[in-house]
């Protein structure tokens, strides 16, 4: 604990080191210019890489999205999609030609999109729209998902509309329907291969699709039903072209997902919670398709393992989240070693080529995403775009990894962003971004929302709490049945340990954050009522019975909740874990957001929030965004949630006496 605070004493008792000559601070304006990249792919032959580039554009309330090629070697870009409906999913076929989902007539189906030409043609005819697709690797059979036709009613059944509920959210309004799997040849001859009942999707989740390398069988998860509460029930099968077989893979009865094969067409490599334990990390098992032997390929990494690729000589590429960001690492014999990424604090998506070379999209402190490449594993990577240039013309906050120790045996981290010329001589508020999840973490690398605080003369604090991802396999499932106390514990020792730093000033300190983030903040302001300036509390569960109950997730195992609160003794437990319990200390001025249509987090709990704090008269305002998600999807309404948020803390985290005197005041 003392050696933390004076690593970050000595870091910036001359922070001036840091200070840039810019003089323009970043704002949500900026935040509204920047280009985000997706569906990063690098061509068969390793020279162009693929993918997706999209601006918001506030005037139509929409995005701008391009598809564009880029030639690695000239760094020339071609833009051979622009503002094409729907577009989602694209794939190279070869170097002539890439496959995607678009909108058409019949609903989202296969295209084919000539990079010369710009052509674009349908290869698909589903009666129902596609979900997903897979080319088998000689590109001659198609796989895909397609939703199942519900079943027209006939006379007066057409105005009956009862369904059965189930395992599903409380906004439903119908049965969810199922998703089967087709193949279509090369010879026109097109099939449903899964028999009716059986579904790979749900309202949830929807399976991956993977094709042995042999081009023989096709690997993909099964659900129970379509049910959005049974999305944790998954087990993985196998099907062969040729045979027609349908089997399981391993004997798991749930918890399956993400197959795919190995390149020597031995084993398939799939997701499972270590020990089967639901609040444990989710390693990648690989298990023998002939004697059906199991082992977990990445608990000697302890690691979230996002994806990994197979070298030339055996070993295995992994990107996984480290304790500081996403990071690359080798995997060989049962060591692991971690491979260079330069400049770049984390990875966000990556696609090897055959040579081993690969294209990455990544992130500095202080610069946002840009595509990189990286000739072999050894090599610096080296950035390939600039569509986020303007940032180098902006002052901006600096960023520190920070860690501290809390109780039983765990030692949390998190990030801290400095405000633009932090001079350590002077007091700054602290505000808290907690993240949600919690199956999540905050880690090093360029965020704009904490850039937009902190240019607001705020020390931002993002705190990795107990059940973060970043932190290894213990303090991940820490949280289990510990959804609140712990968590807590752990982001006010951060705190405790912050204020030590003379250039806090512990009069103005906020606390925020959206979803489980939204959780937590409810859960402070009541448990620690005296230590908050100001709150934010965006799409907040208050309720461990209303997160059960009546949300997507419902009755799936996870993280904290892995018993039923019906249980038992659980119902106490899970209302004196719940920050509904301490509602009746707050006394925070605390804004509330959410979705009217929320079916992660539905809205229920914000209004048992908005009451409390009405009734205990504390200053609080309630405002409701129209319409279904977990957060406003579109620009709009986005930039209006950060406009609100950072408006309602910048009144109580002024800091000249007539303000301070006043939240004295309200808090009393």
């Amino acid at each position: 604990m003392k050696t933390s605070t004076k690593i970050i004493t000595l870091l910036f008792l001359s922070f001036n080191f840091f200070i840039k000559a810019q003089t323009k601070i970043f704002t949500l304006d900026d935040m509204n210019a920047l280009t985000s990249i997706s569906s990063l792919q690098i061509s068969p032959n390793g020279k162009s890489a693929l993918f997706m580039t999209s601006k918001r554009n506030l005037e139509v309330n929409s995005f701008d999205r391009k598809l564009i090629i880029l030639d690695i070697a000239s760094k020339s870009q071609k833009v051979i999609g622009e503002n094409l409906v729907g577009i989602g999913s694209p794939s190279w076929i070869n170097d002539e030609n890439i496959s995607l989902i678009t909108r058409s007539k019949n609903g989202r189906q296969v295209h084919i999109l000539n990079v010369a030409s710009k052509s674009l043609k349908q290869i698909t005819n589903s009666n129902n729209r596609i979900v997903r697709y897979s080319w088998s690797p000689d590109r001659k059979i198609l796989a895909y998902f397609v939703r199942d036709k519900r079943e027209e009613k006939k006379g007066a059944d057409r105005f009956n509309d009862s369904f059965e509920a189930g395992n599903n959210d409380y906004l439903i309004d119908e049965t969810p329907i199922n998703t089967s799997v087709w193949i279509a040849n090369a010879d026109g001859n097109v099939r449903k291969i899964t028999p009716d009942g059986f579904t790979v999707a749900t309202g949830l989740s929807t399976s991956s699709l993977a094709w042995s390398p042999d081009g023989k069988t096709l690997a993909f998860t099964k659900y129970p039903s379509a049910y959005s509460g049974d999305s944790d029930l998954g087990v993985n099968y196998s099907y062969n072209t040729a045979t027609k077989e349908l089997k399981p893979i391993t004997k798991n009865k749930q918890r399956e997902s993400q197959p795919f094969f190995t390149p020597d067409n031995q084993s398939v490599v799939y997701r499972y919670p270590r020990d089967g334990f639901p609040s444990n990390m989710s390693d990648l098992h690989q298990v023998n398709i002939k004697t059906g032997a199991i082992q977990n390929i990445t608990k000697v990494l302890d690691k979230s393992v996002s994806n990994i690729e197979w070298l030339s000589d055996g070993a295995i590429l992994v990107r996984a989240i480290d304790r500081k960001g996403n990071m690359l690492f080798k995997m060989e014999n049962g060591k692991t070693s971690k491979l260079n990424i330069g400049e770049l604090v984390s990875i966000s998506s990556l696609s090897m080529a055959k040579n081993e070379s690969m294209v990455l999209t990544g992130l500095k402190k202080d610069y946002p995403v840009e595509v990189y490449y990286k000739p072999n594993l050894d090599a610096n990577p080296v950035q390939l775009t600039n569509f986020n240039a303007f940032i180098n013309d902006i002052n901006l906050g600096h960023q520190e990894s920070f860690q501290w120790e809390s109780n039983d045996g765990l030692n949390p981290n998190g990030v801290i962003t400095y405000p633009p010329n932090f001079d350590s001589n002077k007091k700054y508020p602290l505000v808290l971004q907690i993240h949600g999840g919690p199956s999540a973490s905050s880690v090093l690398g360029f965020s704009p929302t904490t850039q937009a605080m902190a240019a607001k003369g705020w020390i931002v604090f993002q705190p990795n709490y107990r059940g973060s991802t970043n932190l290894g396999n213990a303090f991940q499932s820490a949280i289990s049945m510990n959804p609140s106390e712990g968590p807590g514990h752990d982001i006010i020792t951060g705190v405790n340990e912050l204020k030590k730093m003379k250039y806090i000033n512990e009069d103005k300190i906020g606390v925020s954050g959206w979803s489980y983030g939204g959780w937590m903040t409810s859960w402070l302001i009541g448990r620690y009522p005296d230590v908050w300036t100001a709150a934010v509390a965006g799409a907040a569960p208050v309720d461990l019975t209303d997160m059960y109950s009546l949300n997507d997730l419902n009755r799936m195992r996870r993280h904290s909740m892995v018993e039923s609160p019906y249980v038992g003794d659980n119902l106490d437990w899970a209302y004196k874990n719940s920050p509904i319990t301490n509602f009746s200390k707050l006394k925070t001025p605390t804004l509330i957001m959410s979705k009217t249509g929320d079916s992660r987090v539905t809205i229920t709990g914000s209004y048992k929030l908005y009451g409390a704090l009405r009734d205990n008269n504390v200053p609080v305002q309630f405002i409701a965004y129209p319409g279904p998600g977990h957060f406003p999807s579109d620009p709009v309404r986005a930039t209006d949630v950060y406009k609100r948020w950072i408006d309602w803390l910048t009144q109580y985290l002024k800091t000249d006496k007539k303000s301070i005197n006043r939240i004295k005041a309200l808090k009393n």
